[in-house]
């Protein structure tokens, strides 16, 4: 046990997870989508994007005192799976803008039950860490499916200023994100939840792609 505490504090599982989990998404996505038609694409990093999911609840990070885990991981599981149907149902540029009107459904949505949840609980501490949980577990579900729009991120680019600007920006978030993602991993007690807390900056990532796909939809 020791050893494990000792191997997740020195940051090598949640670097590593972090590392191995961008590559499952990204590399695929330029490859798709410079070479496949993009409701391949799509259904690729669909499944890549479930993979990853699957991953996190089984390493589910959000535990605790005040927090009770099987509601959170079901709230997960069902948000992850409904927030990618837009993205497969709908084709071309409307797609994007379906995706956004349905996170929007499901974020509010998610905000009723979560308080509603906490409300009818016979004790009533430690509300604002279950709420917390709830709200990071949906959020990061919802984003998750940002990730399936990469693939036409990477087919709209071209050698232009601002395309590349895009790019740079979309850079520098995902590093921020990872790098939290990592500081969050280094406070997990055991290497189960430092994987699950990398696992979870990675798939908070799919947001940035959305918005780095918004910009250059609105833009050009």
């Amino acid at each position: 046990m020791a050893q494990t505490v000792k191997e997740t504090r020195d940051g090598r599982a949640p670097a590593l997870t972090q590392l191995l989990a961008l590559a499952a998404l990204i590399l695929p996505a330029v490859a798709t989508g410079l070479l496949a038609e993009p409701r391949v694409a799509r259904w690729v990093q669909t499944v890549l994007v479930l993979v990853l999911a699957l991953a996190m609840l089984v390493s589910w990070p959000l535990v605790g005192r005040g927090i009770r885990p099987g509601p959170d991981r079901a709230v997960f599981g069902l948000l992850a799976l409904v927030s990618l149907v837009p993205a497969l149902v709908v084709q071309g540029p409307g797609a994007l803008w379906a995706w956004l009107s349905t996170a929007a459904f499901l974020l509010a949505l998610l905000a009723v039950f979560m308080f509603v949840r906490q409300m009818l609980r016979r004790d009533r501490r430690m509300v604002i860490r279950g709420i917390s949980a709830t709200a990071m577990g949906g959020v990061t579900a919802v984003a998750a499916s940002g990730w399936v729009f990469l693939p036409e991120l990477v087919r709209s680019l071209y050698p232009d200023l601002m395309p590349i600007l895009v790019v740079l920006v979309a850079l520098l978030l995902l590093v921020g994100l990872m790098t939290s993602g990592y500081r969050w991993a280094q406070e997990a007690a055991d290497r189960r939840g430092a994987v699950g807390l990398a696992l979870m900056s990675v798939l908070l990532a799919g947001s940035i792609m959305v918005l780095a796909a918004m910009v250059l939809q609105t833009t050009f």
